[in-house]
This record gives C-alpha cells, sequence and structure tokens, in this order.
C-alpha cells in the first residue's frame, strides 16, 4: 500500500492558521503535485545539513532531537513547544489551544505561515518523537500509518517491516534521524 498510488494520504482541509494551517501546508499530509512542492522544501533544508556532522553535534550536545536539529537548521525554537505541537499534529488528534499557541510561537522563530515554515516545523514536529522512539531503541519508531484506499476506506499501515516508510512519502530525513540518534546513544 505505502507504493501503491492507488492508497493516497488521508486529505487535511485548507487552514489559515494554527496547527490545522501546518498539516494543510507539510508534505507529509499531501498528495500530487503540493506533496512533490513541499518535499522539495523538505529535501532542500535536509540537504544543506551533513548527517555527519549532524550526529557530532548530537553527541557534543547531548541533548534531545529537536533541539540538535533546529541547530543544525540554524533554528531557536523552544522543544517544548514543538513537543506540545506534535501532539496535536496527526490529523487523527485533537487541536489543543496550547498546541495553537505553541505553533504561533513556532512560525515567529521559523519564518511566516508559508510552506518553507510549515515544512520546517513539521521536520522539526516528525523527528519529535520519532528519532527519539529510536534513540529509546523502540521498534517502529512510527508502528503505524494511514491510506485512503481505491474504496475510500482509510486503512491503518503497520510500518514494522518499513520503519521509514517506502514511495512517494518515505520520510526524507532517514539518514538524519539515524545521525541524531547515533550521536545522542554515543
Amino acid at each position: 500500500m505505502l507504493t501503491d498510488p492507488e492508497y493516497t494520504v488521508p486529505p487535511v482541509p485548507d487552514a489559515v492558521d494554527g496547527v490545522a494551517w501546518l498539516r494543510a501546508s507539510v508534505a507529509r499530509f499531501s498528495e500530487g503535485v503540493p506533496h512533490r512542492r513541499r518535499r522539495a522544501v523538505v529535501e532542500a533544508e535536509l540537504a544543506a545539513v551533513d548527517p555527519g556532522a549532524l550526529r557530532d553535534l548530537a553527541a557534543r550536545r547531548r541533548s534531545g532531537p529537536v533541539e540538535v536539529l533546529a541547530e543544525a537548521l540554524g533554528l531557536s525554537v523552544a522543544a517544548e513547544d514543538v513537543e506540545v505541537v506534535a501532539r496535536s499534529y496527526q490529523p487523527h488528534t485533537a487541536i489543543t489551544d496550547e498546541a495553537d499557541e505553541a505553533l504561533a510561537r513556532l512560525v515567529a522563530a521559523c519564518g511566516a505561515y508559508d510552506e518553507v515554515t510549515a515544512n520546517r516545523i513539521g521536520l522539526l514536529v516528525q523527528a519529535c518523537a520519532a528519532t527519539a522512539a529510536l534513540v529509546a531503541g523502540v521498534h517502529p519508531p512510527v508502528p503505524t500509518t494511514r491510506r485512503v484506499a481505491p474504496d475510500g476506506a482509510v486503512v491503518e499501515v503497520d510500518l514494522t517491516d518499513h520503519p521509514f516508510g517506502l514511495g512517494a512519502h518515505a520520510c526524507p530525513g532517514e539518514r538524519h534521524a539515524l545521525a541524531i540518534a547515533e550521536g545522542l546513544v554515543r
């Protein structure tokens, strides 16, 4: 299902601010041309960060994955804000007022309400729990993902054998996540 284009990412509604805006603006929850454009932003951000240097930074900093990745990306954000947003990030979770407030602070620290900022924040959010799970030795760090089947049913896809996904929505930050985890456990 991860490589079959007939199984798509569940759509999220458009929004102008808050976590709903983040969901609607990141590569993770989009398809087609918007997904390719947004993924290119993510890939460009990651291309500017050498995984070896990231591993060394993680080993020196001895802080969490969000702090390490934010520093490597040249962003000054509060990891606590990223953690709060991460709890409301998935479309099947409730968005709290606390998450919307934390997101507003992240947008202010990272740019503006645009796709570049959304995808920078998305990188930090995706690195939050998943990379911490890698450090803790939890496999897979993200146990499932969702897809919409050709008949319209939403199905959960087990990621045990493919913890970074496959296909068009495979995690573009796999090398970076592994480097951070390696550096933090070193």
